[in-house]
């Protein structure tokens, strides 16, 4: 396989899961919003910060208000990781990328493409939004489950995973860190322990674990519980631990470099060996974000090794924010 061609599946996977976990994101905090008290300090430009879009918010909005965070975030084709920019990236990937995929690969795809973009200014509007967000969900899974459920277990469906392992898996550390701001606010610290139950029940059905979490853990919600049902359980697919076995599967079966399968491991150490589960701190966020510059990691290696070897480091790095 051309390492153009391996580059762009790997994109096109990075794509889609980084659009449903988009939409979670904004789910969350939609429902947070209506869940918590008045009194408990909540932001839409969290996830603007969560989300690493600070420098391009700061420079085109002046007021960080509900609707313009949201576009932003959401709507805005200006900004490069905007949930709408990157359908239309995926889209060019699957588009380019026919030949490798199944053809329902393109029409799913596009599909969600003409729907977000007839549909995008229903995300000024919280009612519609939700709406709009449910149905953005629920069309990546369709394109997930089509490619597991049709497509033979190759070089193209490894690449496939790849993508996807590694943007779960960062996206589920950020999707936890709308709930590290809030236990990180010791100011409102008391008030918030009346309210962590349903913080992290918000948290588990963001990312679908609310059911999987009470079969399994079989305890009250609480953030320690949480935090590590959706980091160390390597059976949840959405856990990080998970994604890190994928990506431990994948490379198993591609000639992978001494540096990759080091950089894996050394996020499977981190996984397994780091306590962050103290709440009421900054310690939380500081793990997690410890897990996405080695995330990054993993992923320059990936460059390093399948995709442009001579690239610099500094360019790697702007194509994965």
């Amino acid at each position: 396989m051309l390492s153009k061609v391996a580059e762009r599946l790997y994109w096109f996977a990075r794509y889609i899961e980084r659009i449903e976990n988009t939409a979670r994101l904004a789910q969350v905090h939609s429902q947070l919003m209506l869940d918590m008290p008045k009194s408990v300090k909540l932001s839409w430009y969290t996830l603007i910060e969560i989300t690493s879009n600070e420098a391009f918010f700061d420079k085109h909005y002046d007021i960080k208000t509900e609707k313009n965070c949201c576009w932003a975030l959401l709507g805005e084709r200006k900004n490069s990781t905007s949930l709408i920019s990157t359908l239309w990236a995926a889209r060019e990937n699957v588009r380019t990328t026919r030949d490798s995929l199944p053809r329902e690969a393109w029409i799913y795809v596009n599909e969600l493409y003409l729907l977000v973009n007839e549909n995008q200014q229903d995300f000024y509007v919280r009612s519609k939004r939700n709406a709009l967000l449910e149905q953005i969900i629920r069309s990546c899974q369709a394109i997930e489950g089509m490619l597991e459920g049709t497509m033979r277990m190759n070089t193209t469906f490894q690449f496939l995973r790849l993508g996807m392992a590694i943007e779960r898996a960062d996206m589920t550390s950020r999707i936890l860190d709308v709930g590290a701001f809030f236990v990180a606010q010791e100011t409102e610290a008391q008030e918030m322990k009346q309210f962590e139950s349903i913080l992290w029940a918000n948290i588990l059905k963001s990312i679908s674990a609310y059911f999987m979490y009470r079969q399994e853990v079989q305890m009250e919600i609480n953030g320690k519980s949480v935090i590590r049902f959706l980091v160390n359980d390597p059976h949840l697919f959405r856990s990080i631990k998970h994604c890190v076995v994928m990506m431990q599967a994948q490379i198993a079966v591609l000639p992978a470099s001494p540096q990759m399968t080091k950089a894996i491991g050394d996020l499977d150490i981190l996984i397994e060996q780091k306590n962050p589960f103290e709440l009421g701190s900054s310690i939380l966020h500081d793990y997690l974000d410890e897990i996405q510059m080695q995330l990054s990691k993993v992923h320059n290696e990936f460059y390093n090794t399948w995709f442009y070897p001579t690239i610099t480091q500094e360019t790697v790095s702007q194509q994965n924010q």
